[in-house]
């Protein structure tokens, strides 16, 4: 297991983006290396890849948020629980070779899961209430004790702000719409964040 990496299991779409940039930016702004699904491919070879990426990476997070659907036409989406059991059932099955494998939940609420999936309780389970800077802290918080070094959550939301703004204003530019979450792939964002980060830290 790579002790850097650490694999991001959550919605994909418009409404989520909102929380995952800054999600990835503050697993990057502190050191780790977020491992996040784009593959086109279906079926086996698309679980394939995401159990690879899962036994690969010492850290799990799981956002259960979107249990429910956003509208009443749509379905709930299960993606996120399915493969958040898949996750378990991997440390499950080797405890020896994944006793260090470590798992962050996160949900909207802090004890909506229990209607749900109880089978989960006593794991560590954080609510960011659909809030960006409030999914900064909850992600920092629980990798502090891991490194002293992270530093406070306002630092990193403030840079993000940056960022945000130099993100949006370089994409218009570029003709792509920033609140799109497909417009780009998720390396070509974890590699953009990195690098300005990078130079950010470096002023």
């Amino acid at each position: 297991m790579d002790s850097k990496s650490v694999f991001v299991n959550c919605p994909f779409d418009n409404e989520y983006f909102k929380l995952l940039k800054p999600l990835l930016f503050t697993l990057i702004y502190i050191g780790l290396k977020p491992r996040i699904s784009e593959t086109s491919d279906s079926g086996e070879v698309r679980l394939h890849k995401i159990k690879e990426m899962m036994e690969d990476s010492k850290f799990s997070i799981h956002d259960l948020s979107r249990m429910e659907p956003i509208t009443d036409d749509k379905l709930p989406r299960f993606n996120m629980p399915f493969e958040c059991g898949i996750d378990f059932g991997i440390k499950l099955s080797n405890p020896q070779k994944y006793q260090n494998k470590k798992f962050l939940i996160l949900e909207k609420e802090q004890y909506r899961y229990q209607r749900v999936i109880s089978d989960i309780s006593g794991n560590d389970i954080k609510a960011h209430k659909n809030n960006p800077e409030k999914i900064i802290k909850v992600v920092r918080d629980w990798f502090k004790p891991t490194n002293n070094d992270i530093p406070r959550h306002k630092e990193m939301w403030l840079a993000f702000n940056e960022f945000e703004f130099d993100y949006e204003d370089i994409l218009k530019e570029e003709g792509y719409n920033p609140k799109d979450i497909y417009e780009l792939t998720f390396s070509d964002v974890i590699e953009y964040m990195t690098n300005w980060i990078t130079a950010f830290k470096n002023q």
